[in-house]
């Protein structure tokens, strides 16, 4: 096999490894173990161990690709002809990729507890540094967003960028309580209730999803 070729298959390898990650992670949570993400990749633990020298250095990797997409959200709602619609789109597409990556809502959840890291024995500074980096790029999307939702006449002028991350944390909590409760779509009327409280004026209020005992 030339240089070209192998390096071909450890890229592939290293993608099967984080595909594996993402699903064990999503249904398990972070405090699934490596060995867990080898057996679904269907390589050996020490095949994963050379490619990320820990549990941490793999969620990184793995998540990094997560906040690219919210990026890229952030970016298509700022370019969304009515910021009203865009910004219901963000928020919630974003609190449903938290109810179906458990794995991705522990790790967002972290950087707001300071409960940083899941390898054992290793130092947890470049996932503290990581995390806050996301998170304040986040919210400068999220301040722009605001202001042009502001401007708009589409959101009251009393919310504050803190709102918005304080009510996305309270539906994201919710997606927990509804799971315990056998509701799993009790997420759903939360967004509802949210995004109704968020507008300045209505004429009745929005019907919300059915609810599902």
């Amino acid at each position: 096999m030339n240089s070209s070729a192998a390096a071909d298959a450890q890229h592939t390898l290293t993608d099967r490894i984080l595909d594996a990650a993402g699903e064990v992670f999503a249904a398990q949570g972070l405090h699934a173990t490596l060995a867990d993400v080898a057996r679904t990749a269907g390589v050996g633990v020490a095949t994963v161990y050379r490619r990320f020298a820990n549990k941490d250095e793999l969620i990184l990797a793995l998540f990094d690709v997560r906040f690219r997409h919210t990026h890229d959200q952030l970016r298509r709602v700022m370019e969304a002809e009515d910021p009203w619609q865009g910004f219901v789109a963000f928020f919630e597409g974003g609190v449903r990729q938290f109810a179906r990556d458990r794995g991705f809502r522990e790790f967002v959840i972290s950087g707001n507890t300071e409960k940083f890291g899941w390898a054992r024995g290793a130092g947890h500074s470049r996932m503290e540094e990581a995390v806050h980096e996301q998170q304040r790029l986040v919210q400068e999307g999220l301040d722009d967003m605001l202001r042009r939702c502001q401007e708009a006449g589409a959101i009251r002028d009393d919310v504050v960028p803190h709102d918005l991350f304080v009510l996305t944390m309270a539906a994201v909590s919710s997606i927990e309580v509804g799971e315990a409760k056998g509701e799993p779509e009790a997420y759903r009327r939360v967004i509802g209730i949210v995004l109704d409280g968020l507008r300045p004026s209505r004429e009745a209020p929005t019907p919300l999803p059915p609810h599902r005992p």
